[in-house]
């Protein structure tokens, strides 16, 4: 698996497998045995992957390594058992492919903008705009599960249900602002990536990131929305930037 390229096909017996002029690395790799040797042996193999280190054994044809994430492949090992026998070591997560996640908004005097994907700004910035709604949906998953996501809109609060794959949160022709948003994934999806997201915020700038549900925004100040960064990472692994103050909300004050 080539950087820009994808997958190639397979080869034998000594050929080269990717490229040799040094213009693209190596991203995953897959190996099997054929005739009278895959009856008798499993060969496995795993990979050493930039910013992963050793990934999990896979075996006879299965992905080893990542794809979309633009890292590296650094070092590889390969060891032939007999068919059935134990695997060389821990087997799992032996590949990582990241989803995209698309986003799009719906913006003052603008309307609907293109989409953009995987850390890319929608909105703007520096033009004084409110965001009035916005769409998220997920591609290439080869993990089951959704994006979901809900706004803070100006004088009617948190949406009360949570939109889904590319449905619109928030409003369209009514003049009203977002001011925050909560990004979440389900499914086996939140179980291998992290959802981060942070928005441009009126008086404020770029606030920090958010993840997984949390509050990125303002509310009780009427400040508007006015751009909007969505990236994908996987469980546990460090943020895009950093997580300070991804949210602000006015304290209410009640008096009689």
């Amino acid at each position: 698996h080539l950087q820009t390229s994808g997958w190639g096909g397979w080869v034998d017996q000594g050929t080269v497998a990717g490229c040799t002029d040094g213009t693209k690395r190596m991203e995953a790799i897959k190996i099997k045995l054929t005739g009278d040797l895959a009856n008798y042996y499993d060969i496995w193999y795993r990979t050493h992957v930039e910013k992963y280190g050793w990934l999990g054994w896979a075996k006879n044809g299965e992905s080893a390594g990542t794809a979309a994430f633009s890292y590296r492949l650094e070092g590889i090992q390969i060891v032939l058992v007999e068919k059935g026998g134990q695997a060389p070591g821990n087997t799992a997560d032996a590949f990582w492919q990241r989803p995209s996640v698309y986003y799009q908004s719906h913006v003052q005097s603008i309307g609907w903008q293109k989409e953009v994907k995987n850390g890319g700004i929608s909105g703007t910035v520096g033009q004084y705009k409110r965001m009035e709604s916005v769409k998220l949906r997920l591609t290439d998953q080869a993990y089951s599960g959704n994006i979901e996501y809900r706004s803070h809109i100006q004088n009617l609060g948190w949406e009360s249900s949570w939109k889904a794959n590319g449905a619109m949160s928030g409003t369209t022709a009514k003049a009203l602002r977002l001011e925050a948003i909560q990004i979440r994934l389900t499914g086996e999806m939140a179980q291998r990536f992290d959802v981060y997201y942070r928005v441009h915020a009126e008086q404020f700038g770029w606030l920090g990131w958010a993840k997984n549900g949390e509050s990125a925004g303002t509310a009780g100040f009427g400040y508007r929305l006015e751009g909007l960064q969505v990236v994908l990472v996987v469980k546990g692994k460090a943020a895009p930037g950093s997580t300070a103050s991804a949210f602000h909300q006015l304290p209410y004050v009640s008096y009689q």
